[in-house]
């Protein structure tokens, strides 16, 4: 077949995403032998666990999956309910011998399909990392659709629920126990995505008073995108959390791995100043794995608020700066676990942390994961316990001026997408910036970071009196040809100044007819 009628833009940096018309039966028939052989061949795996979010066509991917790896011998694991990812993520804990695969694509429309796969012992997969390069090591074995033999064998196929254990560990680990929440009272925001009945659960079991908001789980998402960070899909959770009387609220995406908190009013509290409020509760959780002192450190997202980086800091951790990327964060973490990394979080919601395999036994080890029915649960308890803590943040908040990140789509011109790049750049040097792109262990940052009047390392130390702005641009390794800009500063105009100033150079773009600002 002609590469060109292949799809090869699904094959994605962290995962594999598409639109479900462009992924027809005998492509998605190739893509599962690929991903079979990947798993004999390079993980050398016998197992693979197999769970799917509530999107429309993942019953149909879970179908094929199914039938074409036991053909090929493997034993399969599944749950052929809809559940989150950060379960699928537990489930996997369960069976760390096992490769595992999450048919989900996340916050993206009803239309999409895509896998987020993981290697033995909940190590991620990601476009040239894992055995053989990982999803790369899948796209040629795609593109070559050499198809290893089926067996007369057939591997064994296995339901699995682990909702009830997920639960149980989440609440357990967070230090909320039954009845520990009575009296808050909370919302959740589902947007019909699959995170509902475990996050409803917990929460009844801890006793609040929750009230949840597009619970069913329906591929159709009638109640918008399921993406947090669009103000349409959540703007009526917003307008409940203002008028229901909640102590706070929760929003959840499509595959229930991020999870974007509200106060009472229905006003975001960024996810850096959540962390700053969980990082003492999360330094205890890790006493027991240190018996010695150690040095604990934390990875903030590149676009992550220097005031909210401080107040991490002043919390009692050290914290370095890291690019965006789901898979490459857990794998930071794993790797440095041992030199006192802990946990991680990225501006987009998403939470992550190396997580104990047993809550009892730190010795067993540990698995960085993203697991939002903790932070929430964790987020619920501190609320409760240091509500004056809350109150600084919120307060802190208010020290700045924002503008969200923000995407600018090119129609195949990729070539353009690290001009414009480029001439952002050069316009913020020009006017004094200073320019990070590596992270302090010399890693690429994948995103240029502008910062005036600010050092490239931000401690607790760090003085925020002055007049301060921070520039962050990136392109997208999770969308199709996109790229991204946020700025934050200290004074408004400032502010909003470089995001025009930015703007007259994306306009230029738009203009010549290779780019656009979407809808």
């Amino acid at each position: 077949m002609d590469n060109s009628k292949l799809n090869l833009g699904m094959f994605k940096a962290y995962d594999i995403r598409t639109k479900m018309e462009k992924l027809d039966g005998p492509l998605l028939e190739r893509l599962a032998f690929s991903i079979g052989r990947y798993i004999i061949d390079d993980l050398k795996a016998g197992s693979v666990v197999i769970c799917r979010d509530a999107r429309i066509g993942a019953p149909t991917v879970l179908e094929k999956m199914i039938d074409i790896f036991s053909a090929l011998g493997l034993d399969v694991l599944v749950n052929p309910l809809q559940v989150s990812t950060c379960q699928f993520y537990y489930s996997c804990m369960r069976h760390p011998t096992s490769a595992g695969i999450m048919v989900t694509a996340s916050h993206n429309p009803k239309e999409y399909v895509g896998f987020k796969l993981m290697g033995m012992h909940n190590v991620p997969l990601a476009f040239g990392y894992g055995p053989s390069g990982g999803i790369e090591a899948i796209k040629r074995y795609y593109i070559e659709d050499v198809r290893i033999r089926t067996t007369a064998l057939r591997g064994k196929v296995r339901m699995i629920s682990y909702m009830e254990d997920f639960i149980q560990y989440s609440m357990d680990l967070a230090g909320v126990k039954k009845g520990s929440l009575a009296g808050l009272n909370v919302m959740g925001e589902f947007l019909c995505g699959s995170a509902g009945a475990e996050v409803a659960t917990a929460f009844g079991l801890a006793g609040a008073d929750f009230r949840a908001r597009n619970l069913i789980p329906n591929g159709m998402f009638p109640a918008g995108d399921p993406n947090p960070i669009i103000e349409s899909s959540i703007a009526p959770a917003r307008e409940a959390m203002a008028n229901g009387g909640f102590d706070i609220g929760f929003c959840f995406d499509g595959d229930g791995d991020r999870m974007d908190l509200m106060d009472e009013t229905g006003r975001q509290i960024v996810p850096g100043f959540n962390i700053a409020v969980l990082i003492p509760y999360i330094l205890d959780i890790f006493k027991p794995a240190f018996k010695q002192s150690f040095h604990p450190k934390f990875y903030a997202d590149v676009k992550a608020i220097p005031t909210a980086i401080s107040e991490i800091a002043k919390a009692g951790i050290d914290v370095h700066m890291i690019r965006n990327g789901h898979s490459f964060i857990k794998a930071k973490l794993m790797e440095n676990f041992s030199s006192g990394f802990l946990a991680s979080e990225e501006e987009s919601a998403h939470y992550y942390m190396n997580f104990p395999l047993d809550l009892k036994d730190w010795s067993k080890g540990a698995v960085a994961s993203e697991n939002t029915l903790f932070f929430s649960l964790l987020t619920a308890r501190a609320w409760m316990e240091n509500p004056s803590k809350y109150e600084h943040m919120r307060t802190m908040q208010k020290s700045f001026y924002r503008v969200k990140e923000w995407p600018l789509y090119f129609d195949n011109s990729f070539e353009r997408m690290q001009e414009i790049m480029d001439d952002v750049e050069k316009l913020m040097a020009l006017k004094g910036a200073s320019v990070v792109k590596r992270m302090e262990d010399g890693s690429d940052l994948d995103a240029v970071l502008m910062r005036f009047n600010l050092p490239a390392k931000i401690t607790a130390k760090t003085s925020l009196d002055g007049t301060w702005c921070q520039v962050a641009e990136r392109i997208s390794r999770s969308e199709d040809a996109m790229t991204r800009w946020e700025v934050v500063s200290s004074d408004e105009a400032i502010c909003y100044e470089m995001n025009a100033e930015i703007r007259r150079i994306t306009d230029r773009y738009v203009s010549s007819g290779c780019a656009h600002y979407g809808e």
